[in-house]
């Protein structure tokens, strides 16, 4: 391996927090996952949701199933993106990652017959559990073919060496031949190969560290008078084509972290945003702009080039349906069609947070609610950064934020999904659904989270737990089979170390509540004690851990009647 991608790698891997426990050729093939994946996706991910080499693994190292735009893991997120979107939009990526230096042309054949054997419906090669999970989706989602709104799924294989790539002809026309077999499938859109060299590995990690940063043609525009609080601010027009473009990646993916300060995640096909799709459908669609209220951007920073505007780490503050339905419906659009943009830069806290709730004040979201969305998240963000260093986490509300930071794991950052996850699961009783669509979960517990009043320490200890538990899983600390589980020993951590009786949230009981669990979590022996009992508990209240088991609902409740029949065993950790 050559020094810079070695070093690269040793990066890697001390920001995603694995020690030596972990052999070198795993961690290349975790950073190889990583580098296509962020490529591919720009949504965070859990890296180790990815890995599916080990044995049986069909010459496989990863698979990343993206869905919509939502790298999925579960049936039950296919089922909750199509009573959402009612269509699914499907890419796979299958890759291979070898750290010799040489691209064999046997090795690249493998990884094609184990593609097309995980396809067949003859398969006769064995997988390892990771890899039949995977399996499992895949085989759910073509159960689904009938929501292939815009075709057959994409089919991507990376294979990645640290070697360099030659385009021998003889390799090329042996992939070709390869490629055709897939086709001959009939189940895809256009199956690719790639082949990443050391050169290209470097550049999609490099490429991984830099802040968003996109360019529009923001020609029809003016500029607004100068104010406190911001330090410039424009309104104007931009042709529809040219919007979709800012909100897309590279890849054509729909940027989804952009919309995290929204107030609502997308709604689906709910009665605004179908008027908003019959618009684009009318003769009259030119008058988009003068029926539609536009969207509202919040950018870090702005470099003006003539008429070229660069953005960089924007977000879209109001506008998620609109955005949503464009990127949906590009097939309708044409530059004769306007988006009205008001484009605020550089804007102190306080406004960012009046501009959410002025712009956001024509949706359906009653004016409380728009309070704890935007100052709770504000408070949160504040609290976050308050915590001695050694035990900090960093709470993301900007999409990759912190992606040029090089100052701590990468597994301490906490997105706004994460929160919703750990917090539902540690305080709500919802592990058994915190593998879903996070979109669904908010629907379901929104009058429950980010609620004025709440204590935000609560927040950071879900958070803090998760981080401990995920952690020990990364570092061999407990077995990998716990992982399915990891929102169910949130619960039961809590349960062990604080008792079953939570108060009201917003009382001030609840708080000297979570300072037991903080205490606990903050001291490394009580909290590897807590983890393993946790881990104890699962043992005793599972058969098996298939990861279908993590969907009941009945874990914490019964593992509280297992906490009080064993307390003088296992004890009480206060």
């Amino acid at each position: 391996m050559d020094l810079v991608t070695g070093s690269l790698l040793n990066t890697f891997k001390s920001e995603q927090g694995f020690d030596d426990s972990v052999d070198q050729p795993t961690i290349f093939e975790h950073f190889a996952n990583f580098c296509v994946v962020t490529y591919e996706h720009s949504d965070d991910f859990d890296v180790e949701e990815l890995h599916v080499a080990g044995g049986n693994d069909l010459q496989l190292d990863g698979i990343a199933i993206i869905v919509n735009g939502v790298l999925v893991n579960s049936i039950e997120e296919i089922d909750d993106l199509v009573t959402t979107n009612k269509f699914l939009d499907v890419e796979f990526i299958f890759i291979q990652a070898k750290s010799g230096r040489g691209f064999e042309g046997a090795d690249i054949s493998n990884m094609f017959f184990g593609v097309r054997d995980l396809f067949s419906d003859d398969s006769r090669l064995p997988r390892n559990d990771a890899l039949a999970r995977k399996e499992d989706v895949i085989k759910y989602i073509y159960s689904k073919s009938a929501y292939f709104k815009h075709g057959n799924p994409k089919l991507k294989l990376y294979y990645v060496t640290t070697g360099k790539w030659v385009a021998d002809t003889k390799l090329q026309a042996r992939i070709e031949t390869e490629i055709n077999t897939l086709e001959e499938l009939i189940i895809f859109h256009d199956p690719t190969f790639i082949a990443v060299d050391a050169r290209k590995v470097q550049q999609l990690y490099n490429r991984s560290k830099n802040a968003l940063t996109k360019t529009i043609n923001f020609a029809n525009k003016v500029i607004l008078p100068e104010m406190e609080g911001v330090r410039e601010a424009y309104l104007g027009y931009i042709p529809v084509t040219d919007y979709v473009k800012l909100i897309m990646d590279e890849n054509k993916n729909l940027l989804r972290g952009l919309f995290y300060d929204n107030v609502r995640d997308y709604q689906g096909e709910n009665p605004v945003n179908k008027e908003i799709e019959l618009t684009l459908n009318r003769s009259e669609k030119g008058a988009f702009v003068l029926l539609n209220n536009g969207v509202t951007i919040v950018s870090e920073d702005l470099k003006i080039t003539g008429t070229s505007f660069t953005l960089k780490s924007f977000q879209i503050v109001n506008g998620c349906q609109t955005s949503h339905v464009l990127y949906n419906n590009q097939s309708l659009l044409n530059d004769k069609i306007y988006v009205s943009i008001k484009l605020i830069v550089a804007p102190d806290s306080d406004l960012k947070n009046q501009v959410i709730k002025a712009t956001n004040r024509q949706t359906v979201v009653k004016t409380e609610e728009l309070s704890a969305l935007t100052d709770f998240q504000k408070h949160l963000e504040e609290y976050y950064n308050s915590v001695p260093s050694h035990l900090k986490l960093y709470y993301e509300r900007r999409s990759q934020q912190f992606s040029s930071a090089v100052s701590f794991e990468k597994n301490r950052i906490v997105t706004i999904p994460s929160q919703i996850r750990s917090f539902a699961s540690m305080f709500l009783g919802r592990a058994h659904q915190a593998s879903r669509y996070y979109g669904t979960l908010m629907k379901d517990i929104e009058d429950k989270i980010f609620v004025e009043g709440h204590t935000p320490l609560a927040y950071y200890v879900s958070s803090y737990a998760l981080f401990k538990i995920e952690t020990a899983l990364r570092k061999r600390q407990i077995d990998a089979k716990y992982r399915p589980f990891k929102f169910h020993l949130l619960g039961l951590m809590r349960l062990q170390i604080a008792g079953k009786v939570v108060p009201a949230m917003t009382a001030n009981q609840f708080v000297k509540y979570c300072d037991l669990i903080k205490n606990a979590i903050w001291d490394e022996i009580k909290c590897q004690n807590a983890i393993s009992e946790a881990c104890t508990l699962i043992d005793q209240l599972l058969e098996d851990y298939d990861r279908d088991r993590a969907k009941d609902s009945t874990l914490e409740s019964r593992g509280q009647i297992l906490i009080d029949s064993l307390k003088k065993n296992l004890g009480a950790i206060r």
